[in-house]
């Protein structure tokens, strides 16, 4: 009986092994027709794709032969056609003037000597002298006067002191908080300088980006039922609208002083400030969402993933890079440090009152001690006016820092419109009702003479 069963069984193994070759067989021979098929196809879209980049290489070289035809010119005519003579008239205009990169004769490099060094005293005075700066000078002349007047007085007095002190307490401190506020000025550009090229770059997919194949059938964007100029305004609008949001958040004023942090007063300005910045932030991802949406109706249309999951990637770097900015507007260098900065760069150099004196009763000059005195109290407090300012890297009013409303709004709303522009420019002038521009009241670092940051 079991070896009945095992014949049995084994019968049933061939037979089943029987018809898995022949399915097998059936398969392989409609593997083969579907090959034949598919080089059959190929040899047709080779064909029809020969025709298609011969026609385009004729195009493409009757436009480069029109360049040199006022006819065909005209028909292909761009925006920005003579930029060679504007610059030639630049470089001819710049090279005539004054310090024009050692150009133009002797008498134009003093000139330009001079006047950096007149530039350079007025923004010495203009931004870099604050109210701390008087502060320090006064003590610094009434206690350098007060010891001069004791050593005259006294033949035993000694006021030789060491400048170690200075050194570690100000110098220090200054520096390390200087190089990391332009640290951050330069990554805020890095940033700026990657959200323009990603929205750029984001735009552009949605206006030109098309899946069409090569065939006589109307594919691809051309056979969708989609406005798509409708479509590239609505994208448009959201990013306009994105900039202007960024650049009035960036631009708010700083509620991270000191006196943020510790007085009523300061806190109470640091919460209104902070309530304002995230409603804004919270517009900028509702912008980004429509964003997100209007790339669903590519996808909805034919795009292919590739091409979807590119587009998701640069939606991704958008947001990193506004976050990041956002980052280095709410946070700045180390407080305590700065604290600790503000107040021996103020308080310091009065207590080297006795060597001042000294220097007066060995040189018989008190005029002298006193101006080194104000030499002494004016650097330090300038060095430290020059990393405050440095704070907060967005705030146009400032001599270094970046013009927000340039960057993300005067000029670069410019590139956007001319990429709708160039695909659409039989339409209708794009309107900007709706969005809220920031307020620019200068073109230009604004003078904060004796004003305090």
């Amino acid at each position: 009986m079991a070896n009945t069963l095992t014949k049995t069984g084994s019968i049933a193994d061939i037979a089943s092994s029987i018809i898995d070759d022949s399915i097998d067989g059936i398969e392989a021979v409609d593997i083969v027709k579907n090959e034949k098929a598919r080089e059959n196809e190929c040899v047709q879209e080779s064909k029809s794709c020969d025709a298609a980049n011969v026609e385009f290489g004729a195009s493409v070289g009757s436009a480069i032969n029109n360049v040199h035809d006022k006819e065909g010119w005209k028909k292909n005519k761009r925006k920005f056609s003579n930029l060679l003579n504007e610059e030639i008239s630049i470089r001819e205009a710049y090279a005539k003037k004054p310090a024009a990169q050692g150009k133009g004769g002797v008498i134009n490099v003093v000139l330009g000597s001079i006047l950096n060094m007149i530039s350079a005293f007025l923004i010495f005075v203009f931004f870099l002298i604050s109210l701390e700066s008087l502060f320090s000078i006064g003590l610094s002349v009434s206690l350098t006067v007060y010891a001069y007047n004791i050593a005259r007085n006294d033949p035993t007095f000694e006021g030789n002191m060491s400048w170690t002190l200075l050194t570690f307490a100000v110098i220090t401190p200054l520096t390390t908080s200087i190089g990391m506020a332009f640290k951050r000025r330069e990554s805020a550009l890095v940033q700026i300088a990657d959200f323009k090229v990603t929205m750029a770059n984001l735009l552009s997919a949605h206006v030109f980006w098309d899946w069409c194949k090569i065939g006589s059938k109307p594919s691809g964007r051309a056979a969708c039922n989609v406005d798509w100029l409708q479509h590239t305004d609505e994208v448009l609008y959201s990013m306009i609208r994105i900039c202007c949001e960024l650049t009035r958040l960036l631009t708010l004023p700083n509620a991270n002083r000191a006196r943020h942090h510790v007085l009523p007063y300061g806190r109470k300005q640091h919460e209104d400030v902070a309530t304002v910045s995230r409603k804004l932030h919270r517009s900028i991802l509702e912008d980004m969402a429509i964003i997100t949406e209007k790339c669903e109706v590519l996808k909805f249309q034919g795009l292919p993933p590739n091409e979807a999951t590119r587009i998701r990637q640069w939606e991704r770097f958008l947001s990193q890079e506004m976050e990041h900015m956002i980052v280095i507007k709410k946070y700045r260098t180390p407080q305590a440090l700065r604290s600790f900065a503000r107040l021996f760069t103020v308080f310091l150099p009065p207590f080297y009152a006795p060597y001042y004196g000294q220097l007066a009763n060995d040189l018989h000059s008190l005029g002298l001690a006193i101006t080194f005195s104000i030499i002494t109290s004016v650097a330090l407090t300038a060095l430290f006016e020059s990393m405050s300012q440095l704070e907060d890297p967005f705030l146009g009013s400032r001599l270094d820092c970046i013009d927000v409303e340039l960057e993300l709004r005067d000029e670069f709303l410019v590139k956007l419109l001319d990429i709708r522009d160039h695909r659409y420019p039989d339409a209708d002038p794009f309107e900007l009702t709706g969005i809220q521009f920031p307020i620019k009241t200068t073109t230009g670092p604004e003078i904060r003479f004796l004003q305090a940051y």
